[in-house]
């Protein structure tokens, strides 16, 4: 069985407390250019969109064709991707390497692999040290009888390192204090492949073992058929 699965480990206090002051102050720096970026975005499309009124009088048909057309939507539109991404991309880019942009949540792996268990740290590229680098690179091993050893649906905890973690996307809502709760707020990518439930993974490989099983008692029944 070649399946893994991913678990995103909620951020301890301090890691959250640490992120939440990186994207407040970020957007605090930001604002300013955001509004200043809707203010050049609808002066712009009010621009065009006089101009287009202008040619009413001059060019009734032609004024029809641009009324009924398009084209001035997906002008502007284009016109607000480009200003965000001419202006407010790099900006972004900027500050994330201005202000240290704290590490990314950490990411167990779990795999299934004959009658045993294995667990490791995704490696995300950003092990800010060398603990972590080599914390990325080793891998636990436990038997598939013994679930229980690592994982504790109770509290949604896998144990990776002698260490318990607590498993969970780490949202908006549960990273920024109520009054910075934005949608635009910076926040870890949560991937829609990703396993949050503990006890949905404990079921998940009680089925592998119990297919295990049962793969292993059709070979002896037909070896004893020989």
């Amino acid at each position: 069985m070649t399946e893994n699965y991913e678990l995103p480990v909620l951020f301890t206090e301090e890691e959250r407390k640490a992120y939440a002051s990186w994207g407040i102050k970020k957007e605090k720096a930001l604002m300013p250019f955001v509004i200043a970026t809707i203010l050049i975005y609808a002066v712009t499309a009010a621009f065009v969109v006089m101009k287009v009124w202008g040619v009413r009088d001059s060019d009734h048909v032609l004024f029809q064709m641009l009324v009924l057309g398009d084209w001035i939507p997906e002008l502007t539109g284009t016109l607000a991707v480009l200003m965000t991404i001419l202006l407010l991309g790099p900006l972004n880019y900027i500050l994330d390497k201005l202000w240290k942009k704290p590490a990314e949540p950490m990411t167990l792996i779990v795999e299934p692999e004959g009658t045993n268990v294995k667990i490791h740290k995704d490696q995300t590229g950003r092990e800010e040290n060398l603990k972590n680098r080599k914390m990325a690179t080793e891998t636990e091993s436990y038997p598939l009888t013994q679930l229980f050893a690592f994982l504790n649906p109770e509290d949604n905890t896998i144990c990776y390192q002698k260490k318990w973690y607590i498993i969970g996307e780490n949202t908006i809502e549960n990273i920024y204090p109520a009054k910075y709760r934005h949608p635009w707020m910076d926040h870890p990518e949560n991937k829609a492949s990703v396993i949050t439930d503990v006890q949905r993974l404990t079921d998940i490989l009680k089925g592998y073992e119990a297919s295990l099983e049962a793969a292993r008692k059709e070979q002896e029944w037909l070896n004893n058929q020989k």
